[in-house]
């Protein structure tokens, strides 16, 4: 009988850590339990949607901004592992310039968000 495996393709190699650290069958139950915890998290703040962002501030505008450098950090990271940057260096790298171009964006256009 095949079990059916969906924390190896979400999880990527974090799954192969937690069936190194606690053996295949508990490996497989705590990643599935990592997935499930996840996916309660997003119902749970698809419920609260309307609480969530009148105390957290949040608007459409801050929605977009962040969505666009989320897109800018993925393209910066890509473009940083094909020029064979370590993973670590492009993760920092992109974090970095991102969180700059942030900074620069809010300081010279500064707006009524």
């Amino acid at each position: 009988m095949a079990t059916v495996d969906f924390a190896t393709p979400l999880l990527g190699d974090f799954s192969t850590q937690l069936e190194i650290a606690f053996g295949s069958t508990f490996g497989w139950l705590v990643g599935h339990l990592i997935i499930l915890g996840i996916i309660a998290i997003l119902i749970q703040s698809l419920r609260n949607t309307s609480l969530l962002t009148k105390n957290l501030e949040i608007s459409s505008n801050k929605i977009k901004n962040f969505i666009g450098y989320g897109i800018a950090f993925l393209i910066q990271y890509q473009l940083f592992v094909t020029f064979s940057f370590p993973i670590s260096g492009a993760i920092i790298t992109a974090i970095s310039s991102t969180l700059l171009w942030k900074w620069t964006f809010d300081v010279l256009t500064p707006t009524n968000v």
